[in-house]
């Protein structure tokens, strides 16, 4: 067993405006990871940075808390407590999934139009996590879900945009896996492009050979044309690859400058 890890870095964009609804939006979404030869262990997503941009021009202003020299830390918190969830708002709650189905609230973040500023920027990383990464598995999923708040949701002039990036960490076994069938076919060659083997994604490995007087010109694809591409020399001129060194499945096609020249071949999977 050979085993290697492969981490691919990917942005995380999500905007939200006057078109959105209270529906839940994934923050990212992600395919899974397939390989042309070998097999995946494991799978892995860290988010490494998450922060919301936050513009609300459809509320009035909401004023800096009043908080004065004599003020206590805990009266001081308690003013901008009350600025922050008691003036005109929108609110943003923040969910997790282990399915994509099934969500749960993790935090909420008021959404203001503040006084003196034209927007805010909240870094939403600290309402999912107190690490440097919020480590989600192979089907954990980040949402956020608009809520009325008595202001309704986002109007026109309204914007929020997460953004911020995510690691997704494989980890496979590079060895291929075993050929379990061989499969033989032949095909007659002319003049007109013919295709000799259809795409598969299974092929592991193909060996095809000419047993005709004249050159045949192969094509990795639906169209094959004389004087080009793979030449299998006249009489037993051969081709023959590992999936791992040519990571080609698709179409394989052929053109010949007579008519009716076989090749022969083997495909295995």
């Amino acid at each position: 067993m050979a085993i290697s890890t492969i981490n691919e870095v990917k942005p995380i964009v999500l905007k939200l405006d006057v078109n959105s609804n209270s529906n839940i939006y994934p923050i990212f979404t992600e395919n899974d990871f397939t390989l042309d030869t070998g097999s995946v262990i494991s799978e892995n997503i860290f988010v490494k940075n998450l922060k919301a941009y936050v513009k609300i021009g459809s509320l009035p202003e909401a004023n800096l808390p009043d908080i004065t020299l004599e003020d206590s830390n805990t009266q001081a918190l308690y003013k901008t407590l009350n600025t922050e969830w008691s003036s005109a708002r929108k609110q943003l709650d923040l969910l997790i999934s282990d399915d994509s189905i099934n969500w749960y609230p993790v935090g909420s973040i008021s959404l203001l139009n503040p006084s003196g500023y034209p927007y805010r920027v909240y870094n939403i990383m600290d309402l999912y996590t107190q690490n440097l990464a919020i480590e989600l598995g192979k089907s954990g999923k980040l949402g956020v879900q608009l809520k009325d708040a008595g202001w309704g949701l986002l109007q026109a002039g309204d914007t929020v945009t997460i953004h911020g990036s995510y690691v997704k960490e494989i980890v496979i076994d590079d060895n291929p896996s075993p050929i379990t069938n061989s499969i033989p076919f032949n095909a007659n060659i002319g003049t007109i492009s013919t295709v000799i083997l259809d795409a598969n994604p299974n092929r592991k490995y193909a060996i095809i050979t000419n047993n005709s007087a004249v050159d045949i010109y192969l094509n990795l694809g639906n169209t094959a044309i004389q004087g080009k591409g793979i030449v299998l020399k006249a009489d037993g001129g051969t081709f023959e690859f590992f999936i791992k060194d040519i990571p080609y499945k698709g179409v394989m096609s052929a053109i010949s400058s007579l008519d009716n020249c076989l090749v022969t071949g083997i495909e295995s999977i």
